[in-house]
């Protein structure tokens, strides 16, 4: 279901696939475009010095559109990187059998990591111009740092050293057992080596600590899924009163955890909701609730916390 607009919207499918990619006029092999993924994996050893890509990408419309309804109809594909700040949008042609086609072109010197592209459709509503009224659902990703066209879903675990002069960064959090980067393309999980036990419980291969350790790893894990979706909320747009999803691993973190955090909602209008909670301040309280609720269903917490319990039982350490 799509976010409710003041206007009238496509209900038909958008779909957005590439059709080709060259690197300095030569083919990208076929292998490093995944049409299941949408992903274009654009770094190779032996074109590192490419300058310029260009992608072909082929959108079909729903044929609702055709009707008098909606003035001026216009396909576009749009491109946008998070870190560089870059917005680009290409205008798509009418090609063959009902199908438009429109050129994105990337400079290498233009971009750093990631860019999103996404299908738009545009049209006159109402006598006013330019309403989106129509978009792909899923965006497709150029990564200029991959060699496999896959999405990344680990996330990144760093052992640091908190009160070290060599990471100021964590210094403030010295005396946390684990801290969460969510500023970046990959969040990273930092754990501190100057907790007391921690590193010898997580890396032992005892089964006298598996209990625990699991726990622990639950706990780490709940924290991260916590984190990682009060980054993502922040991270929402808004464009003409309709929330985006972001993109990238943000937009997978909400995709995955909505339907726990709203499990009566389908997922458009959970993330609908969930900038309205924002939007009024009501980001504690109930919110932060189901968020933890979540999270902890992401990370098997229950599961997990059961076991440390009964084996905490069972040796009196419990008491």
């Amino acid at each position: 279901m799509k976010a409710l607009t003041p206007y009238p919207t496509l209900h038909g499918e958008i779909t957005l696939e590439v059709k080709e990619a060259r690197l300095d006029g030569k083919p990208l092999p076929l292998a490093l475009i995944s049409p299941q993924e949408q992903v274009v994996a654009l770094h190779q050893v032996e074109r590192e010095d490419w300058e310029r890509a260009r992608i072909v990408f082929r959108m079909r419309t729903p044929t609702e559109l055709d009707s008098d309804e909606w003035g001026d109809p216009r396909r576009a594909v749009v491109l946008t990187e998070r870190k560089t700040n870059t917005r680009l949008l290409t205008l798509m042609r009418p090609h063959t059998d009902g199908y438009y086609i429109g050129v994105v072109e990337l400079h290498r010197d233009w971009h750093v990591g990631q860019a999103e592209v996404e299908g738009i459709v545009t049209a006159t509503v109402h006598g006013v111009a330019g309403r989106v009224v129509g978009r792909t659902d899923r965006r497709w990703t150029i990564d200029l740092q991959v060699r496999t066209p896959t999405r990344k879903r680990t996330i990144k675990t760093v052992w640091k050293d908190f009160s070290s002069e060599e990471n100021p960064y964590l210094n403030p959090y010295r005396t946390d057992p684990w801290a969460v980067e969510a500023a970046d393309d990959e969040p990273i999980v930092y754990l501190n080596t100057g907790f007391e036990g921690l590193q010898r419980l997580l890396d032992s291969g005892s089964g006298a600590d598996r209990a625990v350790q699991d726990a622990v790893a639950a706990q780490i894990a709940g924290d991260c899924w916590a984190a990682l979706f009060n980054a993502a909320v922040y991270a929402i747009e808004v464009e003409e009163g309709e929330p985006q999803w972001p993109g990238g691993w943000r937009e997978s973190v909400l995709r995955r955890m909505l339907s726990d955090v709203y499990p009566d909602r389908s997922p458009g209008d959970a993330l609908v909701e969930l900038c309205e909670r924002r939007r009024e301040g009501e980001g504690g309280g109930e919110l932060q609730t189901r968020i933890l609720h979540a999270a902890m269903k992401q990370a098997r917490t229950s599961k997990s916390l059961g076991a440390f319990i009964r084996t905490m039982s069972s040796t009196g350490e419990g008491k």
